[in-house]
C-alpha cells in the first residue's frame, strides 16, 4: 500500500512540475568543449577547444532550436519539435526537462544579472521567463508579433527583443518583468546587439524585393536611427568580444563574416555556405554553416580562418566551452 501511495505521489509531482530527468552519454571533459547542435539529424557535437577535433556526437530525441550557457557546467536548450526546455549538466550528463516550456520558442537568452532564462516565444508573441533555480516559469510577458532575437543592457537591467513581423523592438525591465517602451525599427528585423549605448539591428529584408545589406544603428532610448552600415546580404547574427568595441556580423545571404569598427565596415571574410550562428571569446570566433556542413574557427586578432571542421547534419547553434574567457 505504501509503495502504491509513493508511486501516486511521484506521478502527481511529475504532472504538477512537468519535470523529468534523463542522462546523456556525453564525452569526458564535455564541460570545456565547444558544442554545436545539428538541425537535420538531432545530434549535439562536442569539439575539443585545444586540438580543434570532434570528440563525439550525441543523438538527441529532437533537434535543438537554440541553446545558451547558464554557467560553466550547465547549458539550456529548447526544441520546437518536442516542446521541451532542457538543462544539461556537462559534468555528469544529467538532463532535466520541462514539458511545453520550449514550444514555439525561437531563441534563448540567459541573464546572469537576474539568474533568469528568457525564451522568445514566437508562436505566442510573448517572452517566457524561467527561473532556473526554482525550476518554474516565473512570468509570461506579452510583446509584439513574432519575437525573435534578444540582447541585454546589463547596466540598466534592460532586455531588448526584436518583434520581426511588427518591425519593432520591445524593451523589458528584467527586474519588474514588464515592457517599458516600444521602438519602431526597419522592416523585418533579425539579429540585435547592444553595445556602447547603441542597438545594432540586422535583417533579411522583404520576401519580394531587394534583400537587406545594412546593419541599422539605433538609439535604445528614442528609437531614432543614428546611422546604417553597409555589409553583405542578410546580416542576421552578431558577436562582440567583451573587451573590444569591434562587432562581427554573419551575413547569411552572401556567406560572409563582416568586421565593424567605429560604426564602419572595415573587413570581411568568406565563411562556409549558408552561415547560421556565431559565438566566441576574446581570442577565437566560431561560425556554423548549414549547407557546407562546417564550423569555421577564426582568430580574432588577425581575422583569419585558422581551422575548418566538418560537421554533418546541418550545424546550427554554437556554445563555447565553459572555461573559455
Amino acid at each position: 500500500m505504501n509503495r502504491i501511495l509513493l508511486f501516486v505521489f511521484i506521478s502527481l509531482l511529475f504532472i504538477v512540475s512537468g519535470c523529468r530527468e534523463e542522462t546523456l552519454d556525453i564525452p569526458e571533459n564535455a564541460k570545456n568543449a565547444i558544442m554545436v547542435s545539428h538541425l537535420k539529424d538531432a545530434e549535439l557535437t562536442f569539439i575539443d577547444e585545444e586540438s580543434r577535433q570532434v570528440v563525439d556526437s550525441v543523438k538527441l530525441d529532437a533537434a535543438i532550436t537554440d541553446m545558451v550557457r547558464i554557467d560553466d557546467s550547465r547549458i539550456a536548450y529548447t526544441s520546437k519539435e518536442s516542446g521541451l526546455l532542457s538543462v544539461l549538466n556537462t559534468e555528469n550528463g544529467q538532463v532535466k526537462q520541462w514539458e511545453g516550456v520550449g514550444r514555439g520558442v525561437s531563441e534563448l537568452l540567459f541573464s546572469h544579472e537576474t539568474n533568469l532564462l528568457f525564451l522568445a516565444d514566437s508562436g505566442n508573441n510573448q517572452l517566457k521567463v524561467f527561473d532556473i533555480e526554482k525550476e518554474k516559469v516565473k512570468a509570461e510577458i506579452p510583446v509584439g508579433t513574432f519575437p525573435l532575437s534578444m540582447t541585454v543592457n546589463p547596466d540598466e537591467n534592460l532586455l531588448f527583443v526584436v518583434n520581426q513581423k511588427d518591425s519593432s523592438v520591445s524593451a523589458i525591465d528584467m527586474k519588474k518583468l514588464k515592457v517599458v517602451r516600444e521602438l519602431l525599427v526597419p522592416y523585418l528585423p533579425e539579429g540585435i546587439l547592444y553595445k556602447d549605448s547603441k542597438l545594432y539591428i540586422g535583417g533579411h529584408g522583404p520576401v519580394h524585393g531587394d534583400l537587406n545589406r545594412f546593419v541599422h544603428v539605433i538609439d535604445p532610448e528614442s528609437g531614432r536611427q543614428l546611422g546604417r552600415i553597409e555589409v553583405g546580404l542578410m546580416p542576421v547574427k552578431f558577436f562582440s568580444p567583451r573587451s573590444s568595441s569591434d562587432l562581427y556580423v554573419v551575413c547569411h545571404g552572401s556567406h560572409e563574416l563582416y568586421k565593424i569598427s567605429g560604426d564602419e565596415n572595415t573587413d570581411k571574410i568568406k565563411v562556409g555556405a549558408n552561415p547560421y550562428d556565431i559565438a566566441g571569446n576574446e581570442k577565437e570566433m566560431y561560425v556554423s554553416s548549414m549547407d557546407s556542413q562546417s564550423l569555421s574557427i577564426l582568430d580574432v586578432e588577425s581575422f583569419k580562418i585558422i581551422s575548418e571542421i566538418d560537421i554533418s547534419g546541418a550545424p546550427v547553434a554554437i556554445i563555447e566551452g565553459g572555461g573559455s574567457e
